[in-house]
């Protein structure tokens, strides 16, 4: 029961996809909810239709394939020596036709029946039908969909595939960025009018080196700028900045020492960025303060956003703490994990998180108007930022030794759903949620991350939708042995690591 109790401790904190935790004396237990798996179909409507035509002109060609191999079973001939004399045969009728032989004398020739067998071979297998030949690779029985997806075969499909291809070349994963990959931009929390009104959002900032119980000597000066990039105002080293809302999505900007307000105030209209003063992409952390915040997870690399949301006539208006940082400082405050476990799990847990980053960065518009890409909290991935980056430093290990690293499908970025426990084997993405977008998530065994006593409607109610990575399975793989490319494509089917930045 010890190393039982150790692989729980070191398994998961979170669920990629949605999970709740909740802490008990003796260490860390999941709870897990269903899979946001929304995600995966909202994404960019060019890319959706793209998926949808594929898939009919897969099904299409499928469909070809077995005319080809129909016609060339009734038509064809059993092997080229009998191909090339029922051809002589073809030319020497055809020529007794063209000297005048009456058609009576040819029928009762020996090549007549020959004859007629490489004219059906020409005419109703070689011209229409063995130039589908090349399409063997698609006679599988996922493209065998009964024709479900002719209705695909129209011109928006088609034009949005094309327009898909012409922007993506031969791989997804196109986003750029240095050595630490492109910037997320990630929502931590968001305040309404009369939260930011009544007590003020503060910010301050320090270096990463000097994190060890920072006070004003290791705090270092940061700029403020508007919506529009322009500089607003800079804070000098040992002061912080403070934030109230006003009205109409306009909120008052203060620079404060700790002490003492300063006179001179700024007004900034919907957004406001707090910006390192360097370069340096690993020179800044930032603390934030707001009483409606109440987590200690409260520091953050890089840079850190105000956005304010007024969905028009909803009533819903929300000013979003958001955070915007290299994909990889991302990974590094990953709270899917402790990192305790063995370092190949890491690894692979660390991929299946960034992969997931990558593919909402690319597609994903669930929060465009809010101003980010993907949630901190269980409803994307749980992110905790630079506390628990330092806390639990094996997982910036883990991240550096598969830096850039993300799964792909056949070109495609595989969006990776894993969960925590199984009742022996994994389920299969239309399975579970009836998409047939994502044929790398099909079910395989999983003895090693079955779950000791739960029933599979018990798992299922604890929200383990057993889709794609079996979390439990992965760790126990990986104190084998396995290494994490090895865990990585026994439960995902087909895919491939690749190394976008």
């Amino acid at each position: 029961m010890k190393n039982k109790g150790k692989k729980i401790l070191a398994v998961f904190l979170g669920l990629a996809m949605l999970s709740t935790v909740f802490v008990v004396p003796g260490g860390y237990f999941v709870k897990n909810v269903d899979a946001a798996t929304g995600d995966a179909e909202s994404g960019d409507s060019d890319f959706e239709k793209y998926l949808k035509y594929d898939k009919f002109k897969k099904d299409d060609r499928r469909s070809k394939y077995r005319k080809y191999k129909k016609a060339k079973d009734k038509y064809g001939f059993d092997s080229s020596a009998d191909k090339f004399a029922a051809k002589l045969c073809y030319y020497k009728i055809k020529e007794m036709k063209k000297i005048g032989v009456p058609s009576a004398v040819r029928k009762l020739d020996s090549c007549y029946e020959d004859y007629k067998d490489y004219k059906n071979y020409k005419k109703k297998y070689r011209r229409p039908y063995k130039k589908y030949k090349k399409y063997k690779k698609y006679n599988k029985e996922e493209y065998d969909q009964d024709g479900r997806y002719d209705r695909y075969d129209e011109p928006s499909y088609e034009a949005a595939y094309k327009r898909y291809r012409r922007t993506q070349g031969n791989n997804q994963a196109t986003l750029g960025g240095g050595s630490l990959g492109p910037s997320i931009s990630v929502g931590l929390h968001a305040m309404i009018d009369e939260q930011i009104e009544d007590d003020s959002f503060r910010i301050r900032a320090f270096d990463p080196d000097n994190d060890d119980n920072p006070d004003n000597d290791d705090a270092l000066p940061f700029d403020i700028k508007d919506r529009n990039g322009d500089l607003v105002a800079s804070v000098a080293e040992g002061e912080q900045a403070r934030v109230k809302y006003i009205s109409n999505n306009e909120f008052v900007l203060y620079h404060f020492d700790g002490t003492t307000e300063h006179n001179s105030t700024t007004t900034v209209s919907r957004q406001i960025n707090f910006e390192p003063q360097s370069a340096d992409e690993d020179d800044i952390w930032f603390e934030i303060y707001h009483s409606s915040y109440g987590s200690s997870y409260d520091k953050f690399r890089d840079k850190v956003r105000l956005n304010y949301y007024d969905p028009s006539g909803s009533g819903n208006d929300r000013t979003w703490i958001i955070n915007i940082l290299p994909l990889e400082h991302y990974v590094w405050g990953m709270g899917e994990i402790t990192g305790t476990g063995d370092m190949d799990y890491n690894r692979t847990m660390t991929i299946s998180y960034r992969t997931y980053g990558y593919w909402k960065m690319k597609y994903s518009t669930a929060y465009a108007a809010h101003g980010f890409k993907v949630n901190a909290t269980p409803g994307n991935q749980i992110y905790r930022g630079y506390v628990w980056e330092t806390t639990y430093d094996r997982i910036r290990l883990a991240a550096e030794d598969t830096r850039g690293k993300i799964v792909i499908y056949d070109g495609r970025i595989a969006i990776t759903p894993y969960s925590s426990w199984t009742d022996g084997r994994t389920r299969s993405f239309e399975d579970r949620w009836g998409s047939t977008n994502y044929p790398w998530c099909q079910s395989v065994s999983d003895p090693w991350g079955e779950h000791p006593t739960k029933s599979t409607r018990q798992l299922v109610s604890d929200g383990n939708h057993m889709v794609g990575l079996s979390a439990h399975g992965a760790l126990d793989r990986a104190d084998a042995g396995w290494s994490y490319t090895r865990i990585l494509e026994y439960y995902y089917d087909g895919i491939d690591i690749y190394t976008a930045y």
